[in-house]
């Protein structure tokens, strides 16, 4: 049985202030003041949730141009790290 998709938003607690430079992306946490360098396609992903305040995870996925397997280490990597969140 397929479990349902989840629907992905930027974290509640992430303050982020970002900016872009030749493909490359870089986030400031304010919470934890931490900044994080994130490859393009990081990068993207957050800026459609930023858009679009939460996408269902095959959306998503078509958005970015990404494949179902590389659209779940993206995610788990930046909701380790307290920049997104699911339900």
């Amino acid at each position: 049985m397929a479990q349902p998709s989840r629907f992905w938003r930027i974290a509640d607690q992430a303050d982020l202030a970002w900016r872009q430079w030749d493909g490359e992306y870089v986030f400031h946490h304010a919470l934890s003041n931490d900044t994080h360098r994130l490859a393009d396609a990081a990068g993207a992903l957050l800026g459609f949730l930023r858009e679009r305040g939460e996408m269902e995870e095959p959306a998503l996925a078509e958005a970015c141009g990404l494949h179902e397997d590389d659209l779940d280490v993206i995610l788990a990597a930046l909701a380790k790290i307290d920049f997104v969140a699911w339900r």
